[in-house]
C-alpha cells in the first residue's frame, strides 16, 4: 500500500512538472555546433561583428536573453558553436521574437538583408552541424 502511495505521489509530481504553464517559465538554450572550414572563420567573425545590432534588437524584443558564439582555431572539427538562451519555449516558437524579425527591423531594405543572409549562407554552405535544445538549470 505504501508503494502504491509513493508511486502515485511520484506520478503526481511528474505530471505537475510536465505542465505547459511551468514550461513557459523555464528558459531554454539552443545550440548549433558546426564544422566551419578554417578559411571561412574570419568571414564569420566579421559577420558577427557587423550584425551585433540584430542581437541587440532580438534581446530588446524579449524572447532571446543571450546569444553567444564560441570559435576555436581548428577547422574540420565542430569548431563553431552558437548558444542562444530563450526566455521560454513559447519564445522559441514565436516568430516575432527571433533573429529573423530582428533582422527585418535592423535591415529594412530587403537587398541589404539578402546580402547579409547570402554571406552567412556561404559560411555555412555544405557544413555539417548538430542542433540541440537544453533546459537551463537554475
Amino acid at each position: 500500500m505504501l508503494r502504491v502511495a509513493i508511486l502515485l505521489g511520484l506520478l503526481g509530481v511528474a505530471l505537475f512538472v510536465g505542465t505547459p504553464s511551468l514550461a513557459e517559465a523555464q528558459s531554454y538554450v539552443t545550440t548549433t555546433s558546426s564544422r566551419v572550414p578554417f578559411e571561412r572563420v574570419d568571414s564569420l567573425r566579421q559577420l558577427l561583428k557587423e550584425t551585433k545590432p540584430v542581437l541587440a534588437e532580438a534581446k530588446r524584443r524579449g524572447g532571446i536573453l543571450d546569444d553567444v558564439w564560441l570559435i576555436h582555431a581548428w577547422g574540420g572539427e565542430y569548431n563553431v558553436v552558437q548558444m542562444t538562451t530563450w526566455k521560454s519555449w513559447a519564445a522559441i516558437e514565436d516568430t516575432t521574437l527571433g533573429f529573423s524579425a530582428a533582422t527585418r527591423k535592423v535591415y529594412p531594405d530587403s537587398v541589404a538583408r539578402k546580402k547579409i543572409n547570402d554571406r552567412f549562407n556561404w559560411v555555412f554552405s555544405g557544413v555539417a552541424h548538430v542542433d540541440n535544445i537544453y533546459q537551463k538549470v537554475e
